[in-house]
């Protein structure tokens, strides 16, 4: 991993003007298909002025030289950055770059006798007090921890709210869990998704809805890291995400969108809708251009489409990203059974996915 951070000193008064230049500079990357990056600020001390952090992160340094190459070749980039020059006093450009990797932070851990039970958390996402159940495996922590992403089927009221059969394998492994109802799911206020999507399924104003619903939903997932990064009992060094169907996809959007993430796991990630919903598709493979961490998809054969799995990884092939792909044997009788590999099949699964995470969570 290849950390880039640019800092800029601005001149006196120019503290805002610095902070729009850098937010527009963030919109040009997006538009020209690169990763949008973080913006910080650090408080000067004394006289000091505040200062403006930007912060990205790249797979390895091909990655970071291309992105530099397309900065480059930007009219527009180049433009903002002379813009930057006249509002500050001072830029420095710094380039970080792992060691080592580091060693496993998984272990084996036994369960006997332990109750399987999570705590409730409220976090903040959008407006919105949402809910979520943290799983912590037993002994010190902090811990590293995957955020688990549900499907649609977790629909206001039901009683179906924690799921800890994932849950419980990855505690057996040392690793934290932390199940957050989306917006509008399980315990977690706002309009359902049908409520937003309520076009007839396969239009194209039901692609739009559903499209932007997910990308909407996904915020809720970097919410939910937000939170468990300031939690005294996660490593939020070691955080990764995720899902399957509704929940693949709302783990590859986050993943995307936040490099935060050290890893991903995509299950049937849109297996009801790749065929029928065009502009779903379409930013889902954007999205997994724009990973910065490593991923695997998986789904089992009898899934009511693999082409997500597989189109999503021929995408990424002869890329510097890191990316698996899995598509697993038959799983019961039916697409639906199918379906739900990720929730009752970790016997299958479970092995690939701990050696993933093993070496890069």
């Amino acid at each position: 991993m290849v950390l880039e951070r640019t800092t800029y000193t601005p001149k006196p008064g120019a503290f805002e003007a610095v902070m729009a230049t850098r937010q527009a500079a963030c919109e040009i990357r997006r538009e020209i298909g690169l990763a949008v990056g973080e913006i910080f600020i650090e408080e000067g001390s004394g006289n000091a002025p505040d200062l403006v952090h930007w912060e990205c992160r790249f797979a390895n340094e091909a990655e970071r030289a291309r992105d530099m190459d397309a900065r480059a070749g930007s009219e527009d980039f180049v433009r903002i950055r002379k813009t930057m020059q006249s509002y500050i006093t001072h830029f420095e450009r710094r380039v970080f770059r792992r060691a080592a990797h580091p060693a496993t932070v998984l272990r084996d851990v036994s369960l006997e006798g332990l109750a399987i039970v999570p705590r409730e958390i409220s976090f903040e996402s959008d407006g919105r007090v949402l809910s979520g159940y943290l799983y912590l495996p037993p002994g010190e922590g902090p811990f590293p921890c995957m955020v688990t992403n549900h499907g649609s089927s977790i629909h206001q009221g039901t009683s179906d709210v924690c799921r800890p059969g994932t849950a419980a394998l990855l505690m057996s492994w040392g690793i934290a869990s932390f199940l957050p109802h989306r917006r509008g799911y399980g315990n977690s206020p706002g309009p359902a998704w049908r409520e937003e999507v309520s076009a007839e399924y396969g239009t194209e104003e039901y692609d739009t809805q559903l499209q932007k619903r997910l990308f909407d939903e996904s915020g809720d997932v970097i919410a939910a890291l937000d939170m468990l990064e300031a939690h005294p009992d996660i490593d939020e060094g070691h955080i990764g995400v995720m899902g399957s169907s509704f929940g693949g996809t709302v783990t590859l959007l986050a993943a995307s969108r936040c490099p935060r993430f050290r890893c991903a796991v995509e299950f049937a990630g849109a297996a009801m809708n790749w065929e029928r919903a065009p502009r779903l598709r379409d930013a889902m493979l954007d999205a997994a251009q724009q990973l910065t961490q490593p991923i695997y998809f998986m789904q089992a054969q009898n899934d009511y489409s693999v082409a997500p799995t597989a189109e999503l990884a021929a995408a990424l092939e002869g890329t510097d990203k890191v990316c698996q792909s899995k598509i697993f044997p038959g799983f019961g009788l039916t697409k639906d059974e199918g379906h739900f590999l990720y929730g009752q099949g970790g016997a299958v699964w479970g092995n690939d996915v701990r050696r993933f995470l093993d070496q890069w969570l």
